[in-house]
């Protein structure tokens, strides 16, 4: 919001008023659903219906509102900006921020906020866990999924009413698009990728065989032979735990009666530390069921 239009804040945000607004918003992105859109497009779709919550409550909604943050030298005399601004006559105003990636900057610019008695919410979208920012920053996660498209139009998102659930394969016509019949044995394993990211380990194991054998390199934390479904939960569960944000992008191929996974994960450790790393999962799905994943920590090893 422009910076003549920003009230004084007689009042700062107590913190019941700042989860109850996260809680909304937060609410309100849950109903926004989209299907293979590029992450540039899906930051815009998210920031209208920020603005759309703002305006439905009665508030004035601000694009690119002028923020307290100066900018870094040697541009301190000038003033940053927030995605969306909103004021409103029942208390303080409202900034929001929407990011893709964990940026250090913004987190910066909205601690300024709240310390100028704003309330500072923070919406993160992507596939997998978000890190919680300090208070009295509010985070807003906005979960999609993801996948790499057709005819080389690199990664796209999705999502849906149920987001777990991996978003079909199209390809464009004229003035459209149809649906491409997913390989069932790769829908099953990219279902369990997304229930991993989302924290959900029952239903990541959801569809192992009784006797699944599940081999990791013996390198990797808790590495090794697990077999039966309890046990791959528990590694699964000890993995995911390591994280504090994580991000998982799948990518799955048929090789065969194999199905072989380029898992792309990255975020921050419980450490606090950034990690990145890429790894190939190769499958053997009978029956409906996921008998065999053998695990390389270099993509480069799996065999023909």
């Amino acid at each position: 919001m422009p910076a003549e239009e920003m009230p004084a804040d007689e009042t700062a945000a107590g913190p019941g008023d700042a989860d109850g607004l996260a809680g909304a918003l937060a609410a309100h992105l849950d109903r926004l659903t989209f299907a293979d859109r590029t992450a540039d497009q899906v930051t815009e779709l998210i920031l209208d219906a920020v603005v759309d919550w703002g305006r439905a409550r009665g508030w004035r909604v601000y694009r690119r509102a002028a923020s307290v943050m100066p900018l870094p030298p040697p541009y301190e005399s000038r003033f940053s900006v927030v995605d969306v601004g909103c004021a409103r006559a029942d208390g303080p105003p409202v900034v929001v921020e929407v990011d893709h990636s964990d940026r250090r900057r913004t987190l910066e610019k909205l601690a300024a906020e709240a310390a100028a008695g704003r309330v500072a919410l923070w919406v993160r979208w992507g596939t997998g866990r978000f890190a919680t920012p300090p208070a009295p920053v509010r985070l807003v996660p906005c979960r999609v999924t993801f996948r790499t498209a057709l005819q080389g139009r690199g990664r796209v998102y999705s999502r849906t009413a149920n987001t777990e659930r991996p978003a079909p394969e199209h390809s464009d016509v004229a003035g459209g698009f149809t649906v491409e019949a997913m390989d069932p044995d790769i829908e099953l394993v990219l279902r369990a990728y997304a229930a991993f990211a989302a924290g959900d380990i029952e239903g990541a194991v959801r569809d192992l065989h009784p006797d699944v054998e599940w081999i990791e390199p013996d390198e990797f934390p808790n590495g090794g032979r697990h077999v039966g479904p309890a046990a791959v939960a528990r590694y699964l569960r000890a993995s995911y735990d390591g994280w504090l944000e994580l991000h998982s992008e799948p990518f799955a191929t048929r090789r065969g009666d194999r199905i072989v996974v380029v898992h792309h994960v990255h975020g921050v450790l419980q450490d606090l530390s950034v990690h990145e790393a890429t790894v190939a999962d190769v499958f053997t799905v009978a029956g409906g069921k996921v008998v065999r994943m053998t695990a390389y920590a270099d993509p480069a090893q799996v065999p023909d």
